[in-house]
């Protein structure tokens, strides 16, 4: 069946390229707007995200030092207790 399908392409007419300057300008210009986008996209959704939360965790440890007077080293601060 695949070498049916096969032979039937293969007699098929190919229509020619496109110039190179014209079609590889094309192609990066389609392809710039598309990697902007994403890149757009990809600070919105994970960046802004990722600041906000950093910043809520940052607020809420002051927050919680100014209540309690206290501060409470976390597991990934960088601060060890004296020995």
């Amino acid at each position: 069946m695949a070498t049916d399908l096969f032979s039937r392409l293969a007699e098929l007419p190919v229509p020619p390229a496109p110039a190179a300057p014209r079609f590889n300008a094309a192609l990066h210009q389609r392809l710039n707007k598309r990697l902007v986008a994403g890149q757009l996209a990809d600070l919105a959704v994970r960046g802004f995200g990722f600041a906000i939360w950093n910043m809520a965790h940052a607020a809420g440890g002051l927050l919680k030092l100014t209540l309690t007077g206290k501060f409470e080293p976390g597991p990934n601060d960088g601060s060890r207790p004296a020995p």
